[in-house]
This record gives structure tokens, sequence and C-alpha cells, in this order.
């Protein structure tokens, strides 16, 4: 760890500004392999085309550098601090200011997940991987729409098609969800353990409505579901 007055000075400055602003500026968590990429980029070959030798420019493991961060962002008292996405990294405002920001992030996000967006969030969440099926057999109602707004806000994603009739789609988070939650991983979501189920085949009931919304949407002969179906290459890009 490093000294209290400030990060480790063996570590150059000018890496940490680079580090603060590729952390700043990404939208989406940083990993480690990135952190390296930006901070140590391959060196050209010598003269005889020979390549630089990566240890003698690598003094420093990534996870120093984000160490050596705190450091610098503690010394000049920034209102931010460093969080672990999964297994990714980002900058997030510092709990001494969040209180303040808190009607400002509930006015934005307000609009853009209601209750039953939530609910829709929720049993995805537990009971991944799900079937919309499933989904609509819980709620009572159809969850359709629901889904197509978190597939759109990246809150979900579209994991594969199940082996049943009319191969339905199964729904899962994505790390924007951890990310939107503040969580390392879905083993921080409350009593995960006791929710969490695979997916079942469930009753032919429950089977028939995947099939008779999923098979339009091949054909096209249903605009709505159609879209849902649309929205699978945006799912997959955002795992």
């Amino acid at each position: 760890m490093s000294a209290p007055n400030g990060p480790d000075p063996g570590i150059d400055p000018a890496k940490l500004r680079l580090l603060f602003a590729l952390l700043f500026s990404s939208p989406e968590p940083v990993t480690l392999d990135r952190v390296r990429e930006v901070l140590h980029p391959p060196a050209p070959g010598g003269a005889d085309g020979e390549e630089a030798d990566p240890a003698a420019a690598e003094r420093h493991s990534p996870r120093e550098y984000l160490e050596a961060l705190r450091d610098w962002m503690a010394e000049r008292r920034l209102p931010l601090a460093l969080h672990q996405v999964g297994k990714a990294w980002r900058l997030l405002t510092s709990e001494d200011v969040a209180e303040a920001l808190a009607s400002v992030r509930r006015k934005v996000h307000q609009d853009r997940l209601g209750p039953a967006a939530l609910e829709v969030l929720a049993l995805v969440a537990y009971r991944q991987p799900i079937l919309k099926a499933d989904i609509d057999a819980i709620r009572g109602v159809r969850s359709g729409p629901h889904l197509r707004h978190l597939l759109d806000l990246r809150l979900i994603r579209i994991l594969g098609r199940a082996e049943l009739p009319g191969r339905p789609f199964l729904y899962g988070t994505t790390r924007e969800f951890l990310d939107r939650f503040g969580l390392r991983s879905l083993d921080e979501l409350p009593e995960a353990g006791r929710l969490a189920a695979p997916v079942e085949a469930g009753p032919a009931e429950a089977e028939a409505p995947e099939r008779a919304e999923e098979a339009p949407a091949a054909a096209g002969a249903d605009g709505a579901v159609a879209a849902e179906a649309g929205a699978e290459p945006s799912g997959e890009a955002a795992t």
C-alpha cells in the first residue's frame, strides 16, 4: 500500500492521469486488460526489427496503477471513487456527495424504468435463463414491451434459444445491469440463493403463448413481436 501522503512515487504521474482519463471517459467499466493496453501500448521493434521487451516497459501491474489512482484522487480530494464491476472498474461519485445527487439520479431514471419494467427485470435477474412465457405466467400479463425496453437499455440480453417448440428466447442480465445497481456479481443480489432457479420447460399452457408469439416473429406477421426478435443482435452486443 502506498504512503498516506500520496501515490507510489515509483509510478509515473503521467500514467495516472492517462488512467484517470480512460476511466472518466469510458461509458462502460474498464477491464484490467484494457488498462494494460492503454498504459503500455505495444512498442515498435528496434532498428533490427526486434520487438521491445514488454517487461522493460511494464514495471507496475494494472492493479497497482488502480491502487495508486485511489491515492492520487484522495490526495486531490476529488468527489470520485473507484468501483469494481465484475472483473472491470469504473469511476463513480463518492459517498459523501451521493446523497446530494440522489434527487438528480431519481429524476433521470424515473421515466426510464417503471414498476412493471423493474418487475420484469427482477424476474430475469433471479430466474435467468428465463423464457418470456415464464415471465408472462408469473406476472399474469404480457411482458413483451418491457423486455424490448430492457433490451434497448442493455440491462438484459438474449442468451440463446430453449430446446422447446418454436425455439423461444432465453433472457439474462448484462454487465450494464451489474453496473446500474452497483453489483460486482449476481451473487450480491439480495437472497439470490433462495430465489434463483434454473429454466424449466414449464406446463403446456406456459409454452403455448410463447409458440403463439415467437412463431409470427420469424414470419414477420406481427410487427410488435418481430421487433422483439429483431432485438437479438443488440442484446448479444451488450455482452
